[in-house]
C-alpha cells in the first residue's frame, strides 16, 4: 500500500480491493453495502458512501484497484465511431463480426431496470448473450414507453422484459403495475418478469434492508405496503456476482439452447470466410 494514507483508509482500500477482484465490475453504491455488510463503514448514509467515493478514487489513482472494476454509466461520452484508414476498418469488422443469435429464437428478451449504472454491472452477462439493456428512470417518458410498446410489435416473437430494480414503492411499482399498463396503453405486448430485487432474495441472501417508511413521501407508499410489507431494499444491496447470475438464469431460462448452438456453429464458420477475405484485403496482410 502506498504512503500517505491514514491506516484506516488504507485498511478500507484493502477490504474494497477484495470484494472488487471477487465481484466486478461494481457501482460504488454496490460496494459500499458490501463494506457496510462487514460493519467496515458506520451506516449508508450520504456521508459514508461520499467517503467510500472519496476513497475508491484516491485507490484508482493510485492503481491499487483498477479503473474498470468501478462502472458509472451516468456520465457516457458519445463517439462516433472512426478508423486512420480502410485498412484499419476492415480489421475492426473482421474483429467486430458477432452472428445475431436470437434471430431464430422462440423468444426475444430485453434487460430493463431503473438504475442506469447496473447497466455496467451486466454488460458482462447482456455482452455474452447479446441482450439488449434499457434505462427507464424515473417512470420512463412517454416516449420511451412508446418506443417500447414499439418494439414489442416489431415482431411476431414475444418480447420478455426482465426487469431489475429496488424492493421500494417506485421500484416495485414500476415492474408489477407501470411498465405493463404503459405498454397496454399504446398497444404494446410483453411478458415482464422481475429478476432482482425481490422479498425472497431479500431472506435468502440476508440483504440489507430499510423500512418502507423512509419513503412516505413517494405517492406510491400505500401501494407498496399494502403489497410488499413494510421491508425496502436496494438493488445495490445484491452482490455483483448474485445479480449477474439471477439475470443470466433468467436470459438461459428464456433461450432455446439447440438453437443457440446451432447458431454459433454457423458464426464460426462465417468468421471464418470473413477472416479470409479481410486477409485478401489490400494492405491488411501486412498491417
Amino acid at each position: 500500500m502506498p504512503r500517505g494514507l491514514a491506516q484506516p483508509t488504507q485498511d478500507l482500500i484493502a477490504a474494497a480491493a477484495a470484494l472488487l477482484a471477487d465481484q466486478h465490475p461494481a457501482t460504488v453504491r454496490g460496494i459500499c453495502y458490501q463494506l457496510f455488510g462487514r460493519k467496515l463503514i458506520p451506516d449508508m448514509s450520504k456521508n459514508s458512501t461520499a467517503k467510500v467515493s472519496r476513497i475508491l478514487v484516491q485507490a484508482r489513482e493510485r492503481g491499487i484497484i483498477p479503473w474498470s472494476h468501478i462502472v458509472d454509466e451516468t456520465r457516457p461520452v458519445r463517439l462516433r465511431p472512426s478508423w486512420h484508414d480502410p485498412d484499419r476498418y476492415m480489421q475492426t469488422v473482421a474483429r467486430g463480426y458477432r452472428k445475431d443469435r436470437w434471430a431464430d429464437q422462440p423468444r426475444r428478451v430485453l434487460v430493463v431496470s431503473e438504475k442506469g449504472t447496473v447497466g455496467g454491472v451486466l454488460r458482462p452477462v447482456t455482452d455474452r448473450y447479446g441482450v439488449p439493456f434499457a434505462v427507464y428512470r424515473g417512470f420512463g417518458s412517454a416516449t420511451a414507453l412508446h418506443d417500447l410498446a414499439e418494439r414489442s410489435m416489431s415482431d411476431a416473437r414475444l418480447l420478455v422484459i426482465l426487469y431489475v430494480g429496488d424492493h421500494d414503492p417506485s421500484g416495485r411499482f414500476m415492474s408489477d403495475v407501470d411498465l405493463e399498463q404503459r405498454i397496454d396503453r399504446y398497444h404494446g405486448v410483453a411478458y415482464i418478469e422481475r429478476v432482482a430485487v425481490d422479498e425472497g432474495q431479500i431472506e435468502q441472501h440476508g440483504l440489507l434492508t430499510f423500512p418502507a417508511g423512509d419513503k412516505t413521501d413517494d405517492a406510491r407508499h400505500p401501494w407498496f405496503v399494502m403489497h410488499h410489507g413494510d421491508t425496502c431494499c436496494e438493488l445495490d444491496a445484491l452482490s455483483p456476482n448474485t445479480l449477474r447470475d439471477l439475470v443470466e438464469d433468467a436470459i438461459l431460462f428464456h433461450l432455446d439452447q439447440d438453437r443457440w448452438d446451432r447458431a454459433e456453429a454457423v458464426e464460426a464458420v462465417e468468421m471464418t470466410s470473413l477472416s479470409d477475405f479481410i486477409r485478401s484485403w489490400p494492405g491488411v496482410a501486412s498491417a
